[in-house]
């Protein structure tokens, strides 16, 4: 099971775990994809429509992660690097960079012959949580 309970997807986890470490994560990109590979991965256990849940069990994933890794990486990096170049300018929105990162899942997953990703909808701001 993925250790993390969140519903954040896996490409926010990586960017976190980027935003944290990017001096180190610079100076070895091959560690980087290796590290958002790895999560990749682990993310076809988060609960749906979380991660990469749908993928759970299907032999295709390690390819599917193979593909998008570097992508997510060289994408991660701009963000930093442009972050770095303009101090005080606000990054990205984060619908943009979910939008990105959906765009570069579903090119891996075509490529791999797997279906679409569908992007997670969440609630509304402020919008009261269902009770159990």
């Amino acid at each position: 099971m993925f250790p993390v309970k969140t519903y954040a997807s896996a490409a926010l986890v990586g960017a976190l775990c980027l935003a944290i470490q990017p001096a180190a994560m610079a100076a070895a990109p091959g560690a980087a994809v290796s590290l958002y590979k790895d999560m990749c991965v682990r993310a076809a256990d988060m609960p749906q429509p979380h991660g990469e849940s749908d993928l759970k069990g299907n032999p295709k994933l390690e390819s599917y992660c193979g593909c998008y890794a570097p992508l997510f990486a060289e994408h991660a990096m701009v963000a930093m690097a442009n972050r770095q170049e303009h101090p005080g300018q606000p990054p990205k929105a984060l619908a943009e960079s979910q939008a990105e990162q959906l765009a570069m899942r579903n090119t891996c997953r075509k490529q791999i012959g797997l279906p679409a990703a569908i992007a997670p909808s969440h609630p509304a701001p402020g919008a009261a949580k269902a009770s159990h």
